[in-house]
């Protein structure tokens, strides 16, 4: 009988409970099914990432995102596009 290899722990979400998000408006933090024009991206995102400014869990939430490839929304202060940047080397997640 074969064995089947074991499966790495998912990471855990316990740190969600303490997100600043947890008591604002999802549609700060995720694009509408509709088309969004840039500027109004650009100040939806702004809008969330100064929230996550001020998060108690940001590097929590940033690392989840990056480890579940998480494609949609602003997590840990990151746009789409940037943890896309992030996931292909070509930018760093900062410290601060």
């Amino acid at each position: 009988m074969a064995t089947l290899p074991l499966l790495a722990a998912a990471p855990t979400t316990d740190w969600q409970t303490h997100g600043l998000c947890r008591t604002i408006d999802s549609s700060i933090f995720f694009p509408p099914a509709q088309f969004e024009h840039k500027p109004e991206r650009e100040t939806r995102e702004k809008r969330a990432k100064a929230i996550c400014g001020e998060c108690p869990v940001k590097a929590e939430c940033i690392d989840w995102a990056l480890t579940t490839k998480e494609p949609h929304g602003v997590w840990g202060g990151y746009s789409e596009s940037e943890r896309k940047q992030i996931l292909l080397g070509k930018a760093k997640v900062n410290a601060a």
